[in-house]
């Protein structure tokens, strides 16, 4: 009986068994931490995005190569699908809004579930067109 009560005393092993019940914490949280990540990545790329459209927009004056130039700078990302682009005059004298919108899946999130919980994201960006 004695043998039996210092086995369950000895504590070897009890490391083991703490680091197998706090593991599922440690795989969730840097899940999570991954799909923070991603939509960070997402935000900025959308803003990015935008930007640049304007850019093309207000040298250009071409709806056209400003949205090549969005979707240039969205590419084919995994965690971000290009809608759609507008751009609306403001006043006369050549200021204009320009809005891109997008949607960003979730990263562990099953593919035919994606497009039920993607999140949308749209960006808005003011400019003024340089070229007469």
């Amino acid at each position: 009986m004695k043998k039996w009560m210092k086995k369950i005393r000895e504590e070897e092993g009890a490391i083991s068994l703490e680091f197998l019940g706090i593991l599922p914490f440690f795989f969730m949280f840097f899940l999570i931490l991954w799909q923070v990540v991603a939509s960070g990545y997402a935000v900025y790329t959308i803003h990015t995005a935008a930007n640049e459209g304007a850019k093309t927009y207000s040298i250009t004056r071409n709806i056209d190569k400003a949205e090549d130039t969005v979707k240039e700078v969205i590419g084919t990302s995994s965690v971000l699908n290009y809608e759609r682009m507008n751009v609306e005059y403001i006043n006369s004298d050549g200021r204009f809004e320009l809005l891109v919108e997008g949607k960003h899946s979730l990263i562990f999130v099953p593919d035919q579930w994606k497009s039920d919980v993607a999140i949308d994201l749209e960006e808005t960006t003011v400019s003024q067109v340089l070229v007469e």
